[in-house]
């Protein structure tokens, strides 16, 4: 079961998905505040791994995908793996990359950049990064 910070954590990247034009189509577990999102089914796995969230974009049939990563799941194989394939999906052959929105707690930005660059998606444009204060993560200001 995901910790409730990876719930926050969640929230804001199908809040971003949503205002950037995309339709949550799935999303994982239970969110603060997630009203009808909370009914939505799980993710469908892709090469073994599940995101957090999957989101359409209507009007071209795009797909994005968000993963939340807390502060001690930044740094892992696993994560690695993921960001691996998440970040080079592409929407058909020859096409464009998936956007993979990815949040984590403010003070471990430089973590992200250190994973994010050790996979080749550093400065990645289709890589929409979400730094989110760790007062809306944790529920308490540091």
């Amino acid at each position: 079961m995901a910790s409730e910070a990876h719930q926050w954590l969640l929230l804001w990247i199908v809040r971003k998905m949503t205002v950037d034009g995309f339709l949550l189509c799935n999303c994982d577990g239970s969110l603060p505040q997630g009203g009808c999102w909370n009914g939505l089914p799980q993710p469908p796995e892709v090469a073994g791994l599940r995101a957090d969230a999957r989101a359409v974009l209507p009007k071209t049939g795009e797909f994005a995908l968000g993963e939340a990563k807390t502060s001690d799941d930044i740094d892992t194989p696993h994560t690695r793996k993921q960001l691996r394939v998440f970040g080079n999906l592409k929407h058909g052959e020859g096409k464009s990359n998936c956007r993979l929105y990815v949040a984590v707690p403010r003070s471990d930005v430089t973590v992200l950049d250190r994973v994010l660059r050790d996979v080749g998606l550093l400065g990645a444009p289709h890589i929409v990064r979400l730094h989110i204060p760790d007062c809306f993560v944790t529920g308490k200001a540091r």
